[in-house]
């Protein structure tokens, strides 16, 4: 049987699919562009009012009427300055090995995720204003309000930012 042989400099293949191994032993720079898309998908749902499966914050529970009335801030989780400040500009993320974990280390940052009642730890009630009304309540129930999750949309932001990496690996 008749046969080619092809020979010459394998070193440009090598080089390449060295540096995509680079990738893999070292996700850290992918990890860290595809943490910023997802707090910028997180920020944007916030800003749309929405969970991470696109429902509407509002039908799980709407606002107080008296808390809505004295609110300040355009929205469910987001104050008069949510751009600078709370739960929104909270949000961070971190590289942990061949791990991305993003997130708010604000105490209540959960709540709002999860949901929950809210008890006082070391007096019979809590007390606070809404509008010029004191109330002292015994427990006071905070509707989940999810804003963090990994969506279709963050799935393909990742697949394209290791489309991206793997392409410019291979360009060296």
């Amino acid at each position: 049987m008749p046969s080619v042989i092809v020979s010459g400099d394998s070193s440009p293949i090598r080089a390449a699919l060295d540096r995509i191994a680079a990738i893999g032993r070292d996700p850290s720079a992918v990890l860290s562009a595809v943490g910023n898309s997802i707090l910028n998908n997180t920020r944007k749902r916030m800003e749309e009012g929405v969970d991470p499966r696109g429902v509407r914050w509002d039908s799980y529970a709407p606002l107080n009427p008296l808390y809505a009335s004295t609110k300040e801030g355009p929205g469910i989780l987001r104050g008069a300055d949510y751009s600078t400040a709370g739960l929104y500009r909270s949000l961070t993320k971190q590289v942990r090995g061949n791990s991305l974990v993003w997130g708010s280390a604000l105490p209540y940052a959960r709540i709002h995720q999860m949901g929950g009642v809210i008890v006082p730890k070391n007096r019979p009630a809590l007390t606070f204003f809404m509008g010029d009304e004191k109330f002292s309540r015994k427990s006071v129930t905070i509707p989940a309000r999810p804003y963090l999750g990994f969506t279709q949309e963050d799935r393909e932001d990742v697949m394209g930012e290791l489309e991206d990496y793997l392409a410019r690996a291979l360009r060296g």
